[in-house]
């Protein structure tokens, strides 16, 4: 039986500078990954060309056992949604607007139904920005722009969600949020990929680690497993050490 996201031998370079090299890896519905990895090791390249944004040099990509290659733009767009690293501050959209670019995959030209309505009501109340919905979308902070992005990656209602550092910009409490929410999107039967810095965000809300290091996935773990083999940690820093919360679940420190 196929997965829901198959990545097989994907390769990719700018220029003579390889980035990706032979990247493989299966993710089911109901997983929470976290993509990690330093700067520069792939991880915003890895869900550009899963999201179908970038074309992989060797390899493929698969959905629900089907090439990424015979998907129309359109139906990718059902299928997946991707939250990029940085979009334009100054577009000249409502928040409510941007939101609702979420629903266009599933709309009948530019009409958006009732039904499209209540999943842009639903998306931006789940990410507390509801409130700014009659708000110029460039006249939010930082953080209101973030939970907008987010909320319409959530009106899209696609079975994957891929999200380049969805906490960016966030306060700790949103952070906290914004990952409860994707682990609730995991649970109700949905894939999400996050890449993200921090660790113990991702370790206490994601389901996978996955861990980019000189161009492959140098480790593919599950959470609970990730106090038992704590090599992946010195791929980040020498400065990091693990132990576990009272609850009894990993936990990374500085030192």
């Amino acid at each position: 039986m196929s997965s829901l996201l198959e990545v097989d031998g994907v390769s990719f370079s700018y220029g003579s500078r390889s980035v990706l090299d032979s990247v493989s890896f299966h993710a089911e519905e109901g997983e929470f990954l976290a993509l990690l990895g330093i700067n520069g090791s792939g991880k915003s390249t890895l869900l550009d060309i899963i999201s179908g944004f970038r074309i992989p040099e060797t390899g493929t990509v698969s959905l629900g056992g089907r090439s990424q290659k015979q998907w129309k733009r359109r139906e990718i767009a059902q299928q997946i949604s991707h939250l990029p690293q940085a979009i334009h501050a100054d577009l000249p959209f409502t928040a409510e607007q941007l939101v609702g670019m979420g629903r266009y995959p599933h709309t009948d030209r530019w009409y958006e139904s009732d039904e499209d309505h209540k999943y842009i009501h639903a998306a931006m109340e789940r990410t507390s920005c509801w409130p700014h919905r009659h708000r110029a979308f460039r006249s939010l902070s930082g953080g209101e722009r973030q939970r907008v992005l987010l909320a319409a990656c959530l009106a899209q209602d696609a079975n994957t969600l891929l999200l380049d550092e969805p906490s960016t910009f966030l306060d700790i409490e949103q952070q906290l949020h914004c990952f409860s929410i994707l682990r609730d999107e995991a649970r109700a039967g949905k894939l999400c990929i996050a890449a993200t810095h921090d660790l113990n965000l991702a370790l206490t809300h994601c389901t996978r680690l996955l861990v980019l290091a000189g161009g492959v996935i140098a480790h593919d773990l599950r959470t609970e497993e990730a106090h038992d083999n704590k090599e992946w940690l010195s791929l980040f820093s020498r400065r990091l050490d693990m132990g576990k919360t009272p609850a009894g679940s990993p936990w990374v420190w500085y030192q």
